[in-house]
């Protein structure tokens, strides 16, 4: 935590603090716990794809250093900062080998099938980097990239042309691999032809690095000046990144601010007001303001009610229709309860002040259009299901601000 940024650490000590509360809904405190967990370690990095011997020259020239020879076959291995280098080996009995300095040979001749390597790297102060062990089959790429799914925050799928097969196996990959992906091309640009125009708009860039199978000479100085321009790139968006962890962190906290529930004091008793009392204030109260009543809002809500109540049906009948297998169903269902929700936000900021149901109502759609953006934040089918139960609950709401006498609520 000391290498944090004043900021990034400040966030951190106040998330904490929220987590210590015994009042935190569950949600919330889920929440919390991701964006900590999001902003306390290195960010990581995945480099996949089908050029293995690229792959391992381009890990290197990112570090400055070899970690392993790259002639020999490597097994999948992530590596992070330590400050002194260890290696962990796990074998294929699962069995585990653990040993002080970079890996050598005797773990290696062992069979090793996944690597944990702490090295006292700079490169690796804000990264950790995976190095994912497949081959070119469909079948072993997609099982490679389900395992990996969770375990990094930036992908670069390394190629040389993006074949129709690498096209297929990452149309089909999970969807938590393509939030922060880029297509690293080892070829120079103007050999790539048309790659850019078939390029999935997934990737959020395109970085083409030297090809060839050198690894001295000027091949090696190529690579490691690409290398370096690739680092360069990825630092400036991972600080977009953590920029947007630190907003969603804020938003978070002043939800929590003014959501956690305290425990309430004991009733006072006071004395029974007497008739000539009963309809003025109590000492240092406020007048009440007065109520636009029913009718009054009913203007207020009848709009936004009928927006809210077209959207949700389009996007209900859009879930019953959806393919559970489909890549970004849970990011469509995600990005459109946000469109919802803001649009509900919209609709009540001209809503009076001093008209205490239309306040109340207020504040809760403010707060459903802040959850609905952690939400999306947040990603997945469990969080696009929670979304779509908000909008189920605003519809509620608004339909009970109208209930009374000869007000249809369809």
């Amino acid at each position: 935590m000391a290498s944090l940024a004043p900021s990034t650490r400040k966030t951190l000590e106040d998330l904490e603090a929220v987590l210590a509360s015994a009042a935190l809904p569950p949600r919330i405190a889920r929440n919390c716990e991701y964006l900590v967990d999001r902003l306390r370690r290195p960010i990581r990095v995945g480099l996949i794809g089908f050029e293995a011997e690229q792959r391992k020259r381009l890990l290197a020239a990112l570090l400055g250093t070899e970690v392993l020879p790259v002639r020999m076959a490597w097994p999948t291995m992530e590596i992070g900062f330590a400050e002194r280098a260890h290696t962990r080996a796990t074998l294929a009995d699962a069995s585990t080998l653990a040993a002080d300095g970079m890996p050598i040979g005797d773990l290696l001749e062992r069979g090793a099938v996944f690597l944990k390597v702490g090295a006292p790297l700079g490169a690796l102060r804000r990264v950790t980097f995976l190095y994912l062990a497949a081959g070119e089959d469909a079948a072993e790429q997609s099982a490679a990239l389900r395992w990996a799914a969770r375990r990094m925050d930036f992908a670069l799928w390394c190629t040389r042309d993006f074949s129709p097969l690498e096209a297929r196996i990452w149309n089909e990959a999970a969807r938590e691999l393509k939030n922060h992906a880029y297509l690293v091309v080892f070829a120079p640009q103007p050999e790539v032809g048309g790659l850019r125009d078939r390029m999935p708009p997934d990737f959020e860039r395109a970085i083409f690095l030297p090809g060839g199978p050198a690894a001295h000479g000027s091949g090696a100085t190529d690579m490691q000046t690409g290398a370096q321009r690739l680092l360069g790139q990825l630092v400036a968006d991972i600080d977009q990144a953590i920029a947007e962890d630190l907003d969603a962190a804020q938003l978070l906290l002043h939800r929590c601010g003014q959501g956690i529930v305290t425990a309430k004091p004991e009733p006072q008793r006071h004395p029974e007001p007497s008739p000539a009392t009963a309809s003025r204030p109590a000492p240092g109260q406020a007048e009440p303001p007065e109520s636009t009543g029913i009718a009054g809002m009913v203007d207020l809500v009848s709009e936004p009610l009928i927006f809210l109540r077209r959207m949700s049906r389009d996007l209900f009948e859009a879930m019953e229709w959806h393919d559970a297998d489909a890549a970004d169903w849970a990011g469509e269902v995600l990005g459109r309860c946000c469109e919802i929700t803001d649009g509900l936000r919209d609709h009540a900021a001209d809503w009076p002040e001093d008209e205490g149901a239309a306040c109340a109502l207020r504040a809760l759609v403010d707060d459903a259009s802040d959850m609905a953006t952690l939400l999306q934040i947040e990603g997945g089918p469990a969080q696009a299901l929670d979304a779509a139960a908000l909008l189920l609950q605003l519809r509620s709401a608004f339909e009970a601000c109208l209930a009374g006498p000869g007000i249809p609520l369809n």
